[in-house]
Protein backbone atom coordinates (compact mmCIF):
# COMPACT_ATOMS: atom_id res chain seq x y z
CA UNK A 1 0.00 0.00 0.00
CA UNK A 2 1.38 3.63 -0.96
CA UNK A 3 1.57 6.12 1.75
CA UNK A 4 0.21 9.54 1.28
CA UNK A 5 3.81 10.88 0.69
CA UNK A 6 3.75 8.94 -2.31
CA UNK A 7 0.48 8.94 -3.81
CA UNK A 8 1.16 12.98 -3.44
CA UNK A 9 4.19 12.64 -5.33
CA UNK A 10 2.53 10.36 -7.90
CA UNK A 11 -0.22 13.05 -8.34
CA UNK A 12 2.85 15.86 -8.58
CA UNK A 13 4.24 13.68 -11.39
CA UNK A 14 1.14 12.61 -13.28
CA UNK A 15 -0.77 15.98 -13.60
CA UNK A 16 2.41 18.58 -14.32
CA UNK A 17 2.32 18.17 -17.87
CA UNK A 18 -1.22 18.90 -18.09
CA UNK A 19 -0.84 21.75 -16.14
CA UNK A 20 1.81 23.37 -18.25
CA UNK A 21 -0.13 22.48 -21.60
CA UNK A 22 -2.84 24.41 -20.58
CA UNK A 23 -0.78 27.56 -19.49
CA UNK A 24 0.75 26.77 -23.37
CA UNK A 25 -2.66 26.78 -24.70
CA UNK A 26 -3.33 30.57 -23.21
CA UNK A 27 -3.37 32.85 -26.58
CA UNK A 28 -0.69 35.59 -25.67
CA UNK A 29 -3.62 38.65 -26.73
CA UNK A 30 -6.06 37.17 -24.96
CA UNK A 31 -4.55 37.56 -21.25
CA UNK A 32 -7.45 40.29 -20.22
CA UNK A 33 -10.09 37.86 -21.56
CA UNK A 34 -12.65 36.90 -18.70
CA UNK A 35 -15.64 35.20 -18.71
CA UNK A 36 -17.88 37.41 -16.59
CA UNK A 37 -16.99 40.65 -15.24
CA UNK A 38 -16.48 38.97 -11.50
CA UNK A 39 -14.15 36.28 -12.73
CA UNK A 40 -10.47 36.57 -12.92
CA UNK A 41 -8.90 37.58 -16.40
CA UNK A 42 -7.18 34.35 -18.26
CA UNK A 43 -4.07 36.47 -16.75
CA UNK A 44 -5.02 36.55 -13.05
CA UNK A 45 -5.87 32.54 -13.29
CA UNK A 46 -3.04 31.24 -15.12
CA UNK A 47 -0.20 33.63 -12.85
CA UNK A 48 -2.21 31.85 -10.12
CA UNK A 49 -1.71 28.45 -11.11
CA UNK A 50 1.90 29.30 -11.70
CA UNK A 51 2.46 30.66 -8.50
CA UNK A 52 1.30 27.87 -6.49
CA UNK A 53 3.09 25.67 -7.78
CA UNK A 54 6.14 27.30 -5.44
CA UNK A 55 2.90 27.30 -2.92
CA UNK A 56 2.84 23.49 -2.46
CA UNK A 57 7.03 23.30 -2.04
CA UNK A 58 6.30 26.25 0.42
CA UNK A 59 4.56 24.20 2.50
CA UNK A 60 6.41 21.28 2.36
CA UNK A 61 9.77 23.20 3.55
CA UNK A 62 8.84 26.29 5.57
CA UNK A 63 5.14 25.01 6.80
CA UNK A 64 3.56 28.28 5.30
CA UNK A 65 2.38 29.92 2.34
CA UNK A 66 2.34 33.65 1.96
CA UNK A 67 -0.31 34.83 -0.27
CA UNK A 68 0.33 38.26 -0.91
CA UNK A 69 -1.44 39.57 -4.40
CA UNK A 70 0.66 43.19 -4.22
CA UNK A 71 3.93 40.67 -3.91
CA UNK A 72 2.92 38.47 -6.77
CA UNK A 73 5.08 38.27 -10.15
CA UNK A 74 3.94 39.89 -13.39
CA UNK A 75 4.48 37.41 -15.58
CA UNK A 76 5.24 38.23 -18.95
CA UNK A 77 4.19 35.38 -21.17
CA UNK A 78 2.74 31.70 -20.64
CA UNK A 79 6.44 30.57 -21.23
CA UNK A 80 7.14 32.44 -17.85
CA UNK A 81 4.15 31.28 -16.25
CA UNK A 82 5.38 27.38 -17.26
CA UNK A 83 9.01 27.80 -16.03
CA UNK A 84 7.67 28.78 -12.86
CA UNK A 85 5.23 26.17 -12.50
CA UNK A 86 7.99 23.50 -13.16
CA UNK A 87 10.62 25.05 -10.66
CA UNK A 88 7.76 24.86 -8.13
CA UNK A 89 6.70 21.64 -8.75
CA UNK A 90 10.37 20.38 -8.83
CA UNK A 91 10.93 21.90 -5.44
CA UNK A 92 7.57 20.34 -4.42
CA UNK A 93 9.11 16.85 -5.50
CA UNK A 94 12.55 17.57 -3.95
CA UNK A 95 10.95 18.89 -0.40
CA UNK A 96 8.38 15.51 -0.70
CA UNK A 97 11.26 13.05 -1.09
CA UNK A 98 13.53 14.19 1.98
CA UNK A 99 10.12 14.63 4.00
CA UNK A 100 9.88 12.38 7.19
CA UNK A 101 6.81 11.03 8.43
CA UNK A 102 6.93 13.37 11.72
CA UNK A 103 7.54 16.21 8.86
CA UNK A 104 4.78 15.39 7.00
CA UNK A 105 2.37 15.47 9.71
CA UNK A 106 3.70 18.81 11.28
CA UNK A 107 1.72 22.00 11.52
CA UNK A 108 1.27 24.50 8.28
CA UNK A 109 -0.35 27.70 7.51
CA UNK A 110 -1.60 30.20 5.19
CA UNK A 111 -1.19 33.43 5.49
CA UNK A 112 -3.03 36.20 3.70
CA UNK A 113 -0.20 39.25 4.20
CA UNK A 114 -0.50 39.05 8.15
CA UNK A 115 -3.48 37.26 8.78
CA UNK A 116 -3.46 33.18 9.20
CA UNK A 117 -6.51 31.86 7.40
CA UNK A 118 -5.86 28.35 7.05
CA UNK A 119 -3.60 25.98 9.20
CA UNK A 120 -3.66 22.06 8.69
CA UNK A 121 -0.60 19.28 8.43
CA UNK A 122 1.64 20.08 5.75
CA UNK A 123 0.62 16.55 4.13
CA UNK A 124 -3.02 18.05 4.13
CA UNK A 125 -2.27 21.48 3.17
CA UNK A 126 -0.21 20.34 -0.06
CA UNK A 127 -2.85 17.60 -0.86
CA UNK A 128 -5.79 20.69 -1.00
CA UNK A 129 -3.41 22.89 -2.47
CA UNK A 130 -3.06 20.39 -5.78
CA UNK A 131 -6.96 20.02 -5.44
CA UNK A 132 -7.09 23.66 -5.43
CA UNK A 133 -4.96 23.97 -8.42
CA UNK A 134 -6.75 21.03 -10.56
CA UNK A 135 -9.56 23.18 -9.65
CA UNK A 136 -8.13 26.36 -11.36
CA UNK A 137 -6.55 24.46 -14.61
CA UNK A 138 -10.04 23.36 -15.01
CA UNK A 139 -11.15 26.73 -14.87
CA UNK A 140 -8.51 28.22 -17.33
CA UNK A 141 -9.26 25.00 -19.95
CA UNK A 142 -12.77 26.50 -20.02
CA UNK A 143 -11.63 30.21 -20.75
CA UNK A 144 -9.26 28.75 -23.87
CA UNK A 145 -12.16 27.91 -26.74
CA UNK A 146 -14.33 31.38 -25.92
CA UNK A 147 -10.53 33.24 -26.44
CA UNK A 148 -10.15 31.59 -29.80
CA UNK A 149 -7.68 28.76 -28.07
CA UNK A 150 -7.63 25.10 -28.88
CA UNK A 151 -8.20 22.54 -25.56
CA UNK A 152 -5.36 20.07 -24.59
CA UNK A 153 -5.28 16.91 -23.81
CA UNK A 154 -5.91 16.89 -19.92
CA UNK A 155 -6.89 13.39 -18.91
CA UNK A 156 -7.42 12.53 -22.93
CA UNK A 157 -7.83 13.72 -26.17
CA UNK A 158 -10.39 17.02 -26.36
CA UNK A 159 -12.88 18.17 -29.25
CA UNK A 160 -9.12 19.67 -30.43
CA UNK A 161 -7.04 17.04 -29.82
CA UNK A 162 -9.34 14.00 -31.37
CA UNK A 163 -8.34 12.63 -34.64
Amino acid sequence: MKTAKEVLLQLLNKEEKAFVSVLDAVPADKFDWKPDPKAATAKERASQIALEGQGVADVLTKGVLVYDPATAPNYASTAEMAAAFKTGMAAAKDALAKMTDADWESDAKMMLGDKEVWKATKGDMAFELMLDLIHHRGQLSVYLRPMGGKVPSIYGPSADTAE
